[in-house]
């Protein structure tokens, strides 16, 4: 009772005329919003009350993250003419299917967020709950049925849900200037950008945005209490098991790691310029799976590593360092950003999975029955 009371407290007290609510009818047509880099297309849908809410799906926040563009920090949307439609989700970022482990799904052009809200009216100022999803830094995305935003509803606020880079896609870390690591949290940090920026536009408050995750999605609400670049993006976090003290949150050696990974791949680098080369040469299908070809027989027994994730940044002139020092030295020196914080855990998280493996009962039967 005292956790429910505090969330309300932290987070789902809204300014007044919170609940001055758009009476958008949803037989009229879908309704437009203009942001700061266009206008979007969004679509009406129905609360488990009936009520009305308006979702805005696969909302470009950055540039297609390809070709030159794959491994570096990301670059912000290019403003648009005319109107685009925000109705589906966009794609999800290249990973392996959990379930299917030689099924690759997902599109490099994946920097994209979802907006739900019940109100278009600035002056509502409602709570705005960013999510960060876990899948240990490989898999998942903001896309799943299972963030859906209808109970959040019930407390009078928006829910922003967002997709990043995963893998090695996301996080690997040459120590270059070319590729300084962190780039699936660079993305996180530009789709916090974006939202401080046009929030207002959906009825949101941009002063009060509560940042929080589940899993490695946990992981990353607390490394952006650490990082300089986050700094002013959110006011309050809440993390699910886990944390960026978690011995998996944080690895080390990433050269090492990238000529380990593309000799799994059959590449015998010589040195980082080649290396880099390779791997921006290979197809996204091959690198969402590297965390499986990487394992040695002891780690395909022990279970699944996470190979790629967050990393120590080194310093280069003109670039955003994301991550300066480990997480605990940073801790410990009160370099943290003191703001109201939650710590919980979550019982049965593996249930997260069941929905979307449930889906895929017709995939999965026959490859069962043809290994037999």
């Amino acid at each position: 009772m005292f956790i429910i009371k505090t969330v309300e407290r932290l987070i789902f007290r809204a300014k007044p005329g919170a609940r001055c609510f758009s009476t958008v009818d949803s037989s009229k047509e879908n309704p437009i919003v203009t942001v700061k880099q266009g206008k979007l297309k969004g679509a009406v849908n129905k609360c488990l009350d009936g009520s009305p809410y308006y979702s805005f799906k696969g909302v470009r926040y950055g540039q297609p993250p390809i070709g030159e563009l794959r491994f570096k920090a990301p670059l912000p949307v290019k403003p648009w003419t005319g109107i685009r439609d925000a109705i589906e989700h966009g794609p999800v970022c290249p990973q392996f299917d959990m379930s299917i482990v030689d099924v690759v799904e997902g599109n490099e052009d994946c920097l994209s967020l979802n907006v739900y809200t019940k109100s278009l009216q600035p002056s509502s100022k409602l709570p705005v709950m960013v999510y960060i999803h876990g899948g240990a830094f490989l898999s998942g995305s903001g896309n799943s049925e299972t963030y859906g935003p209808e109970f959040f509803f019930q407390h009078d606020v928006i829910l922003v849900t967002i997709n990043y880079r995963l893998e090695v896609l996301g996080f690997l870390s040459l120590d270059t200037p070319e590729v300084p690591g962190n780039a699936g949290m660079k993305d996180q940090v530009l789709a916090l950008r974006w939202i401080k920026e046009n929030i207002s536009t959906f009825g949101g408050d941009p002063d009060n945005i509560t940042l929080f995750g589940e899993s490695a999605g946990a992981a990353c609400a607390t490394l952006h209490m650490l990082s300089p670049m986050s700094q002013g993006l959110f006011d309050k976090v809440i993390t699910q098991s886990g944390n960026c003290l978690s011995y998996w949150s944080i690895f080390h050696e990433p050269v090492a790691r990238a000529f380990r990974a593309a000799k799994a791949l059959g590449k015998e680098a010589k040195d980082i310029n080649e290396l880099l080369s390779y791997l921006r040469g290979c197809p996204a299908v091959e690198l969402a799976r590297l965390s499986i070809h990487t394992r040695t027989m002891d780690e395909k027994f022990r279970g699944l590593p996470i190979y790629f994730t967050p990393t120590i940044e080194k310093k280069f002139e003109g670039q955003e360092q994301f991550l300066t020092e480990d997480p605990l030295d940073l801790l410990l020196a009160g370099k943290i950003s003191k703001v109201p914080m939650i710590i919980g855990y979550n019982s049965a998280e593996g249930l997260l999975m069941v929905n979307d493996h449930l889906k895929k009962i017709k995939t999965l039967w026959p490859m069962r029955v043809r290994a037999r």
